[in-house]
């Protein structure tokens, strides 16, 4: 494995175990009826833990598609470019449309989406993956994407211990998503 590849790999690794601690944090941080404290004893460790995982990965995962040799057929930039007015008509479409408060979840959706879409463009250009894999791991990204867009928006509709619950989804949509990719790289 080259050495793009194998940050790839362990940078979706250190996302997988950001949305872990994330998980955590947040059923013990947020749970209907908790004053919320993010900077104490156990829950500044578990958002301490988050944030260095989170940021780790993000950052291994990018320099690693820097370094995989290939064209890729659309280049990364435009997907960053179309990630960016992803999020600024969402942001809009939920804020103003939806009357959604605006939180760092949409920032989070989007911006783990567009990083994938990168991962997988990237990956399938330097002979990672198969047209077959590339597509379907377009699609699990999709699903996900699309999951937590819905319960983004229901959050502050829903009674507050199914919001509780629902918050927690996306959550593990995307680690499932990045350890479906973590599977497909390796076959």
């Amino acid at each position: 494995m080259d050495t793009g590849l194998r940050d790839v790999v362990f940078g979706h690794l250190l996302l997988i175990i950001c949305c872990v601690f994330y998980l955590i944090w947040w059923s013990i941080s947020f749970r209907p009826g908790q004053s919320v404290n993010r900077e104490l004893g156990i829950r500044g460790i578990l958002l301490l833990v988050t944030a260095a995982s989170g940021i780790a990965g993000l950052l291994l995962s990018i320099f690693g598609i820097n370094l995989i040799p290939g064209k890729t057929s659309v280049s990364n930039g435009l997907v960053c470019l179309i990630g960016l007015a992803t999020y600024v008509i969402l942001l809009f479409a939920t804020w103003l449309g939806l009357h959604r408060p605006v939180t760092t979840e949409l920032l989070l959706i989007t911006g783990w989406a567009m990083l994938e879409v990168c991962c997988v463009n990237t990956c399938r250009a330097g002979g990672a993956l198969s047209v077959p894999q590339s597509i379907w791991m377009l699609l699990v990204i999709a699903a996900a994407f699309v999951i937590s867009m819905v319960l983004y928006v229901l959050y502050y509709r829903m009674e507050e211990w199914r919001a509780f619950y629902a918050a927690m989804v996306p959550l593990i949509t995307e680690a499932v998503s990045m350890g479906i990719f973590e599977l497909v790289l390796r076959l």
